[in-house]
Order: C-alpha cells, then sequence, then structure tokens
C-alpha cells in the first residue's frame, strides 16, 4: 500500500500553518533559530552515537522492516537511524537535522513494553511527523524565542502556533494509525502512555478511552503548582490523550481511511464530519473567550477578574503571585487588587448571573483558570476550594469539576 500524506492531514493543522508561516514574527523567528543552528550539521546525531545504542537490522529486524514498511507507505526516501535511549519512560522522537539522516529515537522501556502493531503505531506517528515536515516549524522555540527580553510573535500568533502543533500531533497519529492498521493497537499505545502500564490485568478499550473527552468538556485540566504560562492548556504542544484516541478512533470509520485498507465504505464517515469532530475536541484546550473581541468574551473577562478575586482573597488576603496569574490570563503583566476587595466579591452573583447564558464550555474554562489563579501561590486553601466549588456549582458546571481539574492533569505524549 502506498499513499500521499497530505490527502490525510488533519485540515486544520494545513490552514494554521498557512497562517502562521505568513506571520512576520514568526518568520524573524525561524530566520534567528537558523542562525543559531547554523554550523552544528550533525551534531545531534554525534551526541546520539557516542550516548545510546544504534539499532542497525542484524539487533532489531523486526524494527528495521517495520521502518521500512512505513517509509514505503509515504514515500519517504530519505534515510532513518533508529536510536534505543536509556529511559524508564514511554518515549518517542523523530528529528532531521541540517545535515544528516532522519533520527528516530525510542526509549528502551517503550521498546520493552510495547506490542509490534503499538510499535508500528509509534514508528508511523513519527514519520508522520518527518514526511509532513513538521520539523520545518520546530516547537516551542518558535513561539517562546526573544532577543533582549522581547519575544518575536506577539501573543495571539503564539497561541496560534501551540493550537497547530496540537493539530499536527493528529496528524502524524493518522499516518500511524495507517501503518499500524490496527485501532485497537493505536488506543493501547495510548493506554500505556497514558497510565505508565503494561500490565495484563488491564484491558484498554477504545471507544471507553474515546468518552473520556465528553468529561473534559466539563472538566478541563489545572496544575496544583505555581503558575506559569506552560500550565494552561492552550500552551500545551500535545492533546488530551482522550481527544487524541477520540480522533483515531473517528477517522478509523472514515472514509479515506477505509478506502486505503481495501475495506467496504458503505457505513463510512464522510471526512469532513471528522474534521468537525477533531476541531469541536481541540477547542476544549483554546480558551477562545480571553483572545476574542465580543460581548460574551467580555462578560466572562468580568467574571473571571471578580470570581478571581474572591478565590485568591478567601484564604485571608490576596497574594501577588495570584494577581499576576489573573493578570497574565486576562493579558497584562499583573492584575491589580482593589481598594475595596469586599465591594468587588459583592458584584459575583450578578456577574455569575450574566455568565449563565454564555456555552457550557467557556463556563467550565473559566473554572479552569480560577484554579490556576488559587495555585498559583503554590497550593489550594480549603478555603479557596470551597469558593471555587460555589462558583462552578453557581455556574451549573457542577462542583465536583474544581476537584477533577486540580487532580486530572494531562500528561502530553510525543
Amino acid at each position: 500500500m502506498r499513499i500521499d500524506p497530505r490527502q490525510f492531514q488533519v485540515r486544520r493543522d494545513q490552514q494554521l500553518r498557512d497562517e502562521v508561516m505568513g506571520d512576520f514574527g514568526v518568520k524573524k523567528a525561524l530566520q534567528r533559530i537558523r542562525e543559531l543552528r547554523g554550523g552544528k550539521g550533525y551534531g545531534y546525531r554525534r551526541n546520539l552515537l557516542s550516548s545510546t545504542l544504534r539499532l542497525t537490522r542484524s539487533m532489531s529486524p523486526e524494527i528495521a522492516d517495520t521502518v521500512a514498511e512505513c517509509k514505503d507507505m509515504i514515500g519517504y526516501d530519505a534515510p532513518v537511524e533508529v536510536y534505543v535511549t536509556p529511559e524508564h519512560q514511554f518515549n518517542a522522537t523523530c528529528y532531521r537535522e541540517v545535515k544528516g539522516p532522519t533520527v528516530l529515537t525510542v526509549s528502551s522501556r517503550l521498546l520493552e513494553a510495547f506490542t509490534p502493531a503499538e510499535l508500528r503505531f509509534v514508528i508511523g506517528h513519527e514519520l508522520g511527523h518527518a514526511a509532513f515536515d513538521h520539523y520545518g516549524l520546530p516547537m516551542p522555540i518558535t513561539a517562546t524565542l526573544e532577543e533582549l527580553g522581547i519575544p518575536f510573535v506577539s501573543r495571539p500568533t503564539s497561541l496560534r502556533l501551540y493550537a497547530w502543533c496540537r493539530s499536527a500531533e493528529l496528524s502524524a497519529d493518522r499516518i500511524g494509525l495507517l501503518c499500524a492498521r490496527d485501532p485497537e493497537a493505536a488506543a493501547s499505545g495510548f493506554f500505556k502512555l497514558a497510565s505508565g502500564m503494561a500490565s495484563e490485568r488491564v484491558r484498554p478499550d477504545l471507544a471507553t478511552f474515546a468518552r473520556q473527552v465528553e468529561s473534559l468538556a466539563s472538566a478541563p485540566e489545572a496544575r496544583e503548582k505555581e503558575y506559569d504560562e506552560d500550565t494552561l492548556d492552550c500552551f500545551s504542544t500535545h492533546p488530551y490523550n482522550p481527544v487524541r484516541v477520540r480522533a483515531v478512533w473517528a477517522f478509523s470509520r472514515s472514509e479515506p481511511y477505509l478506502k486505503a485498507l481495501g475495506k467496504a465504505t458503505d457505513a463510512a464517515w464522510a471526512l469532513d464530519d471528522v474534521e468537525a469532530l477533531v476541531e469541536r475536541d481541540l477547542q476544549l484546550m483554546e480558551p477562545s473567550y480571553l483572545e476574542e473581541k465580543s460581548q460574551v468574551s467580555d462578560t466572562l473577562r468580568r467574571l473571571l477578574y471578580t470570581a478571581g478575586i474572591a478565590v485568591a482573597a478567601a484564604s485571608g488576603g490576596v497574594e501577588q503571585t495570584e494577581l499576576e496569574a489573573l493578570g497574565r490570563l486576562l493579558g497584562t503583566d499583573h492584575a491589580d487588587l482593589p481598594r475595596d476587595v469586599a465591594k468587588i466579591v459583592a458584584d459575583l452573583d450578578g456577574r455569575i448571573k450574566a455568565a449563565l447564558e454564555v456555552p457550557l464550555k467557556h463556563r467550565a474554562q473559566l473554572v479552569q483558570h480560577l484554579t490556576i489563579v488559587a495555585a498559583a501561590d503554590g497550593s489550594v486553601s480549603d478555603e479557596e476550594l470551597h469558593v471555587m466549588e460555589d462558583i462552578a456549582r453557581r455556574l451549573d458546571v457542577g462542583a465536583q469539576v474544581v476537584h477533577q481539574t486540580i487532580r486530572g492533569a494531562m500528561h502530553p505524549i510525543d
């Protein structure tokens, strides 16, 4: 089987890439990255040769055959070298330097625990990145590169870069699925990556794992640690694991996928329907209400400020780190501490009522952002927790969401 990878590329991957590549700041950042990397040549490969194991065909004919089959399927002609890194985590990466072969690394833990079908998915995924030239827009460095303390790209463009990166992961997943030809193998691979388990006691279930996305719609992520922009989902390079699983599950039922495998397409999904589902799920990680200029956005931003102050003040006083977290969510260096906190908090009821007309997705995202404010000083007090539970309940999001967001941090995977 031979395919054209571009026919399977996620629509949002190509759209966002075309958009950001036309941005002046992105062009300047990429130019600077090329300058910084100039002359390094085989540096990365040289480091791998000196510190890891390069897998040759004589060492692992199975891996060599898998790489060759995936390359042939997607028409990837560049030479590929596989290296095993001594890691206890499940991990795989792919990189191509200015000079030299494409380098694919697989952790020793992954190599030992994954089945042949799961390995085909992982290798296909990494080669998918190479086939789509995703590394031509390196992330997150393009979004974060600074010169004299000034970033090359604006905050809105940075958000679009991260959104593109998440879409690019789903494109690579599709190539992984085409190489594996087994949606269950893809799901079990994600299960192992997400759980760290390779036990036969737990049997992965693709449909059940995919349905976790529905819970995510009302339980977005927050992390119990000091606030940083990286704690926001919109600054993550990878989608939630359940989002990736559901995207794979939907694509496995699409007409292009079934046709590529020579299977019947009578009950197949139209690719446009798959793309619509993918785009809807990816929106869970894009807090658009903070970026939009609309009445809905203004309503939510006012509520976020008021509720953020109420949460921060619940434990006896508003910390500077909490003001900074709230301010950066709102797009400023810090939020101003009101002279009369009690008066601001008194406005909370009216602003909650005004927000009840806003879609549930945005209300749930706002709850997520409140947990970030609460955790900005390094912990979440019982008083802050009670206030967030009350706000969530009054927003018809569900008080249990607060607990889920605080403890339910997702871990991006490569």
